[in-house]
């Protein structure tokens, strides 16, 4: 957690306000790091003891909530389609590279350019950072002054909320990450870097213990539920992950809500502007050799809308919007679902855990029933199958491929497709290297990059650097552990 200076009395009378978003409005023109070393408050904030209430505390709640959806929603899922095989830098072919190239390009050096748009994986750490931040908060503030009788289960929200944040840090960035701590009523409690192992585990002790207080609300249950399935995906317990999702129902959705807003960011799959969509990114489509046909494969559940040259603005290449995104920026962005739960399921199956993969992988396609149109004049007969509990029509079942690896890729390919754009796709192809033994250059975008010879080609990285002012405000951080998948 990046920290500026000692933020002293003046910053831990402020930090409860800034987590409850009482004074979100009021700071355009004040920022945390101009406080430094004053006494009083600004006369544009309000004074944090309004938080200390029973409202102050659900405002802290519903604070950090608004704070991880814009992290996940308007940073993580673009950053980490981007860096993957998912999306690309729209201004391939222009005068100039896009702000993005360098995450486009998975050329991401520990010290580079300070421009904001050249570092979204930057951004994308100091926001899910500050959620752990506002996370603490809130939890305090709910402890002290619960609103009602569903205190427990706001804060078991809170939890898995923190825990999902964790999970997205260790997917992205480097093994070295510091899980500093913003404490209530306190200071900052600094911490050295931690392995993305260890930064998992955290996380899996946060679900848990979300499990436990939320006990009451289904729905925080399996948010915690398939985020300790995720977690445990990601550090190779099979068996465990299948056990953590085994009860989470097929119908179950968790998904983070936008409101429609002309001029909002693009980076929520949004207009920019009324009347014109000027998307910087385009979905990709076997990007760099290795990539997933996302658009030629005509799969339904990666479809997409191409663009004309005036909406997408960008020196004529070719633009494709993702169509499971409306472009008013109001379409929900799933975190945790039921089709994850059971994709997790089918893995632990194909390692083993019990169950049948390819069942499992086929009830989410189809229920197995379909319907045939008539013969054409060349007797073609067209096939629907209906869907299946993924609720997508138009999906045949799968067969067996036989060999290992073949049904390695088989596995990871439908969890492409049912979880795309979702912020799935970067910590996958980590696993598929740390986990399967796969070379990092037949995993991700690899080779020349772009249009034309000059375009140069693809780095080597496979996660971001941690930014390095955290290194030079945290004593105890040293800098990426390794850069390991």
């Amino acid at each position: 957690m990046i920290v500026t200076g000692r933020y002293e009395h003046a910053m831990r009378r402020l930090r409860a306000g800034l987590a409850a978003g009482i004074v979100l409005g009021g700071l355009a023109a004040c920022s945390p790091e101009n406080l430094v070393g004053n006494a009083d408050l600004p006369s544009n904030v309000t004074d944090p003891a309004a938080t200390e209430t029973p409202r102050g505390a659900l405002a802290a709640y519903y604070g950090a909530l608004i704070t991880f959806r814009d992290a996940f929603g308007r940073e993580y899922v673009r950053t980490t389609g981007i860096l993957s095989d998912e999306l690309q830098d729209g201004y391939l072919g222009g005068a100039s590279y896009g702000g993005d190239e360098a995450l486009d390009r998975r050329m991401l050096p520990a010290v580079r350019s300070s421009d904001s748009y050249q570092n979204s994986d930057w951004r994308s750490y100091r926001s899910l950072q500050r959620v752990r931040g506002e996370v603490s908060q809130a939890l305090g503030l709910l402890r002290d002054y619960p609103p009602d009788t569903s205190s427990a289960a706001l804060r078991g929200h809170l939890y898995a909320i923190e825990g999902y944040a964790e999970v997205m840090l260790a997917e992205l960035f480097c093994s070295g990450i510091p899980l500093s701590t913003l404490d209530y009523r306190g200071d900052w409690t600094l911490r050295p870097g931690s392995t993305t192992e260890e930064v998992l585990r955290n996380a899996t002790a946060l679900f848990d213990t979300a499990l436990a207080l939320g006990a009451d609300s289904a729905r925080v249950v399996n948010l915690a539920r398939v985020g300790r399935g995720r977690a445990l995906l990601d550090l190779g317990d099979y068996a465990g992950a299948a056990a953590a999702v085994a009860d989470v129902p097929d119908d179950f959705s968790y998904a983070e809500q936008f409101n429609p807003a002309s001029g909002i960011n693009v980076t929520n799959f949004a207009v920019q502007s009324p009347g014109s969509i000027a998307w910087s990114f385009t979905v990709s489509d076997r990007e760099g050799i290795n990539g997933i046909d996302y658009r030629t494969s005509l799969d339904p559940r990666t479809a997409v809308r191409a663009l004309s040259a005036h909406d997408a603005n960008i020196y004529g290449t070719p633009m494709f919007w993702p169509a499971k995104y409306q472009p008013d920026g109001g379409s929900p962005i799933v975190l945790a679902d039921g089709i994850e739960a059971r994709l997790i399921q089918a893995e632990a199956a194909l390692h083993g855990a019990g169950g049948d993969w390819l069942a499992i992988l086929n009830a989410l396609r189809t229920n197995g029933t379909f319907t045939t149109s008539a013969p054409d004049s060349t007797g073609h007969v067209d096939t629907t199958w209906a869907a299946g509990t993924g609720h997508v029509a138009g999906l045949r079942p799968l067969t067996d491929p036989g060999d290992p690896d073949a049904r390695v890729d088989l596995l990871f390919r439908e969890r492409a497709a049912w979880l795309f754009l979702t912020g799935h796709r970067q910590g996958d192809l980590r696993r598929l290297v740390r986990q399967y033994g796969r070379d990092q250059v037949t995993v991700y975008p690899t080779g020349q990059y772009g249009p034309g010879s000059g375009s140069g080609t693809y780095g080597n990285d496979v996660n971001a650097p941690v930014p390095p002012d955290e290194e030079s405000t945290n004593p105890l951080y040293h800098g990426c552990l390794n850069r390991d998948a």
